[in-house]
């Protein structure tokens, strides 16, 4: 997909050559965008679909045990991977909406966008307790504009799958 890493990693990498370290975290990179690509689906069938009560209060207890560990990448990496999965499993029936076919074309242009944003535990707690919000309350435009959010803002949830 891309044959190196912009210049925009540069701090989190201290280079931008063609070392071993840069291709490395690139091929990694990609292999995450198409992790990235499943989950939003999933997210945006789940908010139109209309979520169980009892799939809504696993999806809270989730962003609740997030909040209990934004001190830690890897226990918030933990817990983010079980938040996807329940998003996974509430969307299982659905099939893909209109309103899921107009925002993936957002999300392949913002590909470029993910790669420049850090990964920010704190930011993504609060686009994900909006999300289950707006999921609980079948608010498809709410929903539309915090992934708006999270794309614009924080960049995306796969920045947890770097090591």
């Amino acid at each position: 997909m891309y044959q190196q890493v912009k210049c925009v990693q540069q701090k989190s990498l201290r280079s931008c050559g063609r070392s071993g370290s840069v291709y490395e975290f690139n091929s990694r990179l990609q292999d995450i965008m198409q992790v990235q690509y499943g989950i939003e689906t999933a997210l945006l069938e789940s908010v139109v679909r209309n979520a169980t009560g009892e799939g809504i209060g696993r999806l809270h207890e989730l962003v609740s045990a997030q909040k209990t560990v934004l001190h830690s990448d890897m226990e918030t990496k933990l817990v983010l991977r079980s938040f996807y999965e329940e998003l996974f499993t509430l969307a299982s029936n659905c099939m893909l909406s209109m309103l899921s076919v107009q925002l993936i074309p957002m999300f392949e242009e913002g590909r470029e966008l993910y790669m420049a944003v850090a990964f920010n535990r704190k930011t993504l707690y609060e686009h994900n307790k909006k999300l289950v919000f707006c999921i609980e309350e079948l608010d498809e435009v709410g929903a539309c504009a915090a992934l708006r959010g999270q794309l614009l803002r924080m960049g995306t949830y796969y920045s947890v799958y770097l090591n």
